[in-house]
């Protein structure tokens, strides 16, 4: 009989990691990196349930670094089978795990360690990033595949560009991993695909207790008028993967209607994000078709500078005047936009504008919930700067989305809830239960159920 030992993502948000067995043999779904408190970071140093060298293959649902980052960690520790994504997720896979890799090094040389001087090295570095991408397999979606003996078939999950749910039949049964499922009626991405019969479903549950807010957009209008009659700068936070493609084509919209918005010179400084945003030029089929709005890498974006090089992004914290820098990472947890937070909180014309959700522990969670002095770069900063947190732009389902979605399942499956805070995992399988008639429960990191 198959089994799941549910190695990370339960419990917590990050770290997702589901180990499937079917007949002496292994593989995982996800393999990414707990990220947030210092306590959940811990978790990346337990001890996996089998030698990386008996697991055969990886199946990966999306590019995330949360489900793909652990992979070079996988390899440097002995992992040498297949790992398994669709053709968007293994260009973005090349870019977030080389961004991994530099930014581990970056944490541990300019701020990590002032913080712990004993702080342990970096998991991985470069060499044991592309060692991973010589693993990588490429599968399109709705194509069969063999894993250990299971057939595995990709559907999209609409959440960011390649994402897909894993539908895996092994051993009579079919199992689904949602990975990350997306929101419905998205600007750029697809819907999710449904469900179909399914004998048991391994489902994410981020905003299982929650519903987004209705008018995103208008938010953001404000948010960004408020900001201008500052007359200060604008820092957006952003994730490079999907979150920036979502915000510069919200800016452009805005743009289009706000004389006062279409003003505002707009500085995209995440080299991560401007080669996620050619992405969508190399795989039309994964997004909605845009023309002229993905064509030229702007989304529409008017008023629009990329700064690449080191030299341009120091350049930025030289502007006077109203702008917007839209850089990463999009919950302030390092990259450049730590530069340009330690420039401008301490100012009172400044806004940063949040555009997700903030993991706890991180810089992002803790300026959401009112922090009134932050320590960057080893520096104690007092915010002064006007705080905002737009909870509608998130790539992730809501409750009402994770509903629709599990309703287009045809027969009644076992739920485990998982990538969730405790609240909003339980609050998922509270909804399986009581408004699917389905047996349902909440993931425990460490314990293994029979399919």
């Amino acid at each position: 009989m198959a089994e799941i030992t549910f190695v990370g993502a339960a419990g917590t948000v990050t770290g997702s990691k589901h180990l499937v067995g079917t007949q002496g043999r292994r593989f995982f779904v996800d393999c990414g990196l707990f990220q947030g408190t210092a306590d959940v970071r811990a978790l990346n140093d337990a001890r996996l349930p089998v030698a990386p060298g008996g697991v055969e293959s990886v199946v990966v649902t999306h590019g995330h670094v949360d489900h793909v980052g652990y992979l070079p960690k996988l390899v440097k520790d002995g992992f040498r089978g297949a790992i398994h994504c669709t053709p968007a997720t293994a260009a973005l896979i090349d870019i977030v795990l080389e961004d991994a890799a530099n930014l581990q090094q970056h944490l541990y040389q300019r701020g990590f360690h002032h913080e712990r001087p004993h702080a342990p090295p970096p998991f991985y570095d470069e060499a044991d990033v592309r060692r991973t991408l010589s693993l990588i397999q490429t599968v399109p979606l709705e194509t069969p595949f063999e894993v250990c003996g299971a057939r595995v078939t990709y559907k999209n999950a609409g959440h960011i560009l390649g994402s897909a749910f894993a539908e895996i039949d092994i051993e009579g049964k079919r199992v689904v991993f949602s990975g990350d499922v997306g929101r419905y009626d998205r600007p750029l991405l697809y819907d999710p695909s449904p469900i179909g019969a399914a004998d048991a479903i391994v489902c994410e549950s981020t905003y299982g207790d929650r519903v987004h807010p209705p008018d995103s957009l208008g938010a953001f209008r404000t948010a960004l008028l408020d900001a201008a009659r500052r007359r200060g700068p604008i820092v957006i936070p952003a994730f490079a993967v999907e979150r920036t493609q979502d915000i510069l084509y919200s800016i452009g919209r805005l743009q289009r209607s706000e004389p006062a918005i279409a003003a505002i010179p707009v500085y995209l400084d995440s080299p991560m994000a401007a080669k996620v945003d050619a992405l969508f030029r190399t795989f039309p089929e994964a997004h909605k078709p845009l023309a002229g709005v993905a064509a030229d890498g702007t989304f529409g974006c008017r008023n629009l500078t990329v700064a690449v090089t080191t030299e341009e992004s120091k350049a930025l914290n030289a502007l006077g005047g109203t702008h917007i820098v839209v850089s990463a990472s999009g919950m302030a947890a390092g990259g450049r936009v730590l530069h340009h937070l330690h420039n401008h909180l301490t100012d009172v014309r400044a806004t940063i504008v949040f555009v997700g959700y903030q993991g706890v522990g991180t810089l992002g969670f803790a300026l959401v919930h009112g922090a009134h002095l932050i320590k960057i770069y080893g520096d104690s900063l007092p915010v002064r700067a006007a705080i905002v947190h737009l909870a509608g732009y998130s790539a992730h389902a809501d409750e009402n989305d994770l509903r629709r979605w599990l309703s287009t399942c045809s027969t009644k499956p076992h739920l485990y809830a998982v990538h969730g805070e405790p609240e909003s995992a339980a609050s998922l399988a509270t909804l399986a239960r009581e408004s699917l008639g389905w047996p349902a429960e909440v993931a425990r990191r460490g314990t293994t159920v029979e399919i």
